[in-house]
């Protein structure tokens, strides 16, 4: 019965070896899939217009809603 424990030693070490090798390579192409992700989203908004946001800007940085103040236009 030892002996059978003793053989089964280095098949066991070798899945564990096996399995660090996979875990480790999963987890190095989850981190460069996340850095090309943060990368790609930071070119994005670099590249965007202020006329592209939609988050209510304030009326001197968007010209098409006119020069308003309290309901009324500023040039009258």
């Amino acid at each position: 019965m030892l002996h059978e424990g003793g053989a089964n030693k280095s098949l066991s070490e070798a899945a564990m070896l096996i399995g660090g090798a996979v875990c480790f390579t999963l987890g190095v192409m989850t981190l460069i899939s996340a850095v090309r992700s943060i990368l790609w989203h930071r070119r994005m908004l670099r590249h965007s217009s202020p006329e592209d946001c939609l988050d209510g800007a304030a009326p001197e940085h968007n010209p098409s809603r006119g020069d308003v103040a309290n309901g009324h236009t500023l040039d009258a």
